[in-house]
This record gives structure tokens, C-alpha cells and sequence, in this order.
């Protein structure tokens, strides 16, 4: 018996039963060495009778889609992003389900972020399935709320910024930003252009970031995490007019470190479909080896068992948590069913991006990757 997470799965399985992917291509996926869990799906081919008529369940959903990637696999894209670097995340990050992430570049110079962008424009005819270009997280953002950011380089944005910014909007999927660091009139221009914007790492009070919503603003990054929230019920802020909204999608780091659980369920009763799972992942996720340490912003960031990911200060700086890992965080901590969870994890994203999945992931009722396979 199969069971689809979404429209997109309930269209994509109405096609296949009805032989309109004539020549499914299986892909290979799940990683043969690791955690328990993860399953290869090398000879998994069925037939969708045979998914009909087995009394296992199974779930078809959109391939995992991660809006914030920093890193994998022991590497890291902040200091140095590239095409054999992006290459060896994509390829990574595959065998755990995601056929298709946001590399991240935090707050940084101007060279460097125009060096950043230069670079992707460079790579995406090689990885166009992968990537849709990059997430700026930064550096339009708070001081108050820069968490790792490195505060040396976080400004407001210029008119030169701007230009850069339109000039490389092919190669920019997204940009984080503080409502105080962007003029209206410029993030009306970058959504004018084609560039989403999202809420974050900001100390806006709710009126501020509904302004921003208003003027263009459809996403907010990692909700809870590096944003301002009410104090005693009232005086709303960044959190509460996320919460409140009814159009915005917005990330979450499921991994028990980032956001208390009884947040991620209210926010799942809140946002609904809306609702992202994210990883925000770094350098100690997805890794054969546990890594103990490694730079990021400009410090050392510590793979700590209990406190995550964090610098001698205790800030924490991204995540070691997995699509595959956040799924089953989301179920058996969150409040999720499998259908829910899998849907943040993949249908979400591609319509808070605007996109339209072309490869699908089957999973057991243990969410275990057995197959992936490209329509069409």
C-alpha cells in the first residue's frame, strides 16, 4: 500500500499507474554504510501494482529539497565555495535523500560575496539539478541577532549592493535580511527582480516585519533561531508575525538542539503547510566519521554531543542534523504524522521556492530510503 505526501506525489503516482513514465530511471540512493536506517535502493523496482497490493506501506513523496546548506560532508562552503565543493555535497547529500539544496554563504565581505556569486553563476550549468543558485544569509542583518555571524562585516545595504545583487540574479535563490538593513524600495526591487527574500536574524518588532512581508519578504529563515520573539504576551515581534501569517513559509531546524519541541509543534499548528524543515547543516553532517571540530565564520566551531555545533563562546553555528534525520525528529518528537513530516521535508520547499520536483523518493514505514527514481 503506498501513500503519497502531497499533491505533487498524488500527481506524479497517477502518471506512473497510468504508464505516463514509461521509462522510470531508478537512482540510486541510501547510504550502504552508516547509521541504521538508511537502506540502499539499488533493486528496488517495483511495479505500482505491487506497491497496491503488498500490505507494507511505503510513501511517495518529492525528493528531500534543503533550503540551507553550509556545508557537508566535512566541507564547508564559507570560506570557499566551488564547483568540485558543490559537487561533493550534491553527490553526499543524495545518498540521504536530497536530490536538491541552497548552498549558504553567511554574512561576508562585499569582494567576497561578489566573488561568491560569480562562482555559482559559473557552476549552474554543471549543477542545475542540484542547485537553483545561492542563499545569501547576510550581511543585511542585526547586530543584536548575528548568532556566529561575524559582526565586522554586517552593514545595511548599499546602492552598490543592490546593483550587484541585480546584476547576478540568476545566480541568487535567496537572500536573509534584517526590514532595518533594506530600504523598502530596494527588496521591492529584488523581488521585482525575481529574488526571494527572507526574515531573519533580525530585532524586528511585528509591525516591521509584516512591512517587510508586505513589500515582498514570502520566507523566514531558521523560525525562532537568531529572531526576536514577545516577552510576557505582548508587544509582538519577528516570531509572533511569522506565526501569524498566512502566506509566509518558514524554516525550521528539527534536530532538538535549535528549537524546543513544544515551539516546532506550535509552529506546526500554525504554519501548517507552510512549515519547512531545514537543516542549516555544516561541515559534521552527513560525515562516515564523526568530525570534531572545524572553521566556520571566521572560528572554530566544536561538534559538541549535547550543545550541537558551537564556538568557545557556546554560540551555536548551523547544525550536524540530516534531512532523513529532521523527517523522524519531526515524528517522533514534533507532533508530525510521516505524511506531514515528509511533506515539510520536500513538497514545502519546492513550492516555497516555486518550483515543480522532477525526481521522487520511495520510503518504507520506517522512513527508510528504498528508491528514487527520475519521471518523465
Amino acid at each position: 500500500m503506498l501513500i503519497t505526501a502531497g499533491e505533487f506525489a498524488a500527481g506524479i503516482w497517477e502518471r506512473w499507474r497510468k504508464g505516463r513514465c514509461a521509462f522510470p530511471e531508478f537512482l540510486k540512493t541510501g547510504r550502504k554504510a552508516g547509521p541504521a536506517g538508511r537502506a540502499s535502493g539499488d533493486l528496488f523496482k517495483p511495479e505500482p501494482a505491487e506497491l497496491e497490493e503488498t500490505a507494507e506501506t511505503y510513501y511517495l513523496c518529492p525528493a528531500f529539497y534543503d533550503l540551507q546548506v553550509n556545508g557537508y560532508d566535512g566541507i564547508m562552503l564559507d570560506a570557499s565555495i566551488s564547483r568540485e565543493a558543490l559537487s561533493r555535497i550534491a553527490a553526499s547529500m543524495r545518498e540521504d535523500g536530497v536530490f536538491r539544496f541552497v548552498p549558504t554563504v553567511i554574512t561576508c565581505s562585499f569582494e567576497h560575496m561578489a566573488e561568491t556569486l560569480k562562482i555559482v553563476r559559473e557552476c549552474q550549468p554543471f549543477l542545475r539539478d542540484s542547485i537553483p543558485g545561492v542563499h545569501l544569509e547576510g550581511p543585511f542583518i542585526s547586530r543584536a541577532k548575528k548568532g556566529i555571524h561575524e559582526e565586522r562585516f554586517i552593514r545595511s545595504m548599499t546602492a552598490e549592493d543592490l546593483q550587484l545583487l541585480l546584476e547576478y540574479r540568476d545566480a541568487v535563490s535567496y537572500i536573509t535580511a534584517d526590514p532595518a538593513a533594506v530600504p523598502p524600495e530596494y527588496l521591492k526591487r529584488l523581488v521585482g527582480a525575481g529574488i526571494r527574500v527572507s526574515l531573519g536574524h533580525t530585532a524586528a518588532d511585528a509591525a516591521r516585519a509584516g512591512e517587510f512581508f508586505r513589500n515582498g519578504a514570502t520566507l523566514a529563515t531558521h523560525l525562532h533561531n537568531a529572531m526576536s520573539h514577545a516577552r510576557g504576551g505582548r508587544d509582538p515581534m519577528a516570531v509572533e508575525a511569522v506565526l501569524a501569517s498566512d502566506t509566509v513559509y518558514a524554516g525550521v531546524i528539527a534536530d532538538g538542539i535549535h528549537v524546543a519541541w513544544p515551539e516546532i509543534r506550535i509552529a506546526r499548528k500554525c504554519l501548517g503547510k507552510r512549515l519547512v524543515l531545514v537543516t542549516d547543516a555544516l561541515a559534521a553532517a552527513g560525515v562516515r566519521e564523526p568530525l570534531a571540530s572545524f572553521r566556520f565564520a571566521g572560528t572554530t566551531v566544536y561538534n559538541d554531543p549535547v550543545r550541537g555545533l558551537v564556538n568557545k563562546d557556546g554560540t551555536l553555528g548551523g547544525s550536524r542534523l540530516t534531512m532523513l534525520e529532521g523527517v523522524r525528529n519531526l515524528v517522533q518528537y514534533g507532533g508530525f504524522s510521516e505524511k506531514e513530516a515528509l511533506y515539510a521535508a520536500s513538497e514545502a520547499p519546492f513550492r516555497a521556492m516555486g518550483e515543480t520536483p522532477e525526481v521522487y523518493l520511495i520510503l518504507d514505514s520506517g522512513l527508510n530510503i528504498r528508491g528514487a527514481f527520475k519521471a518523465g
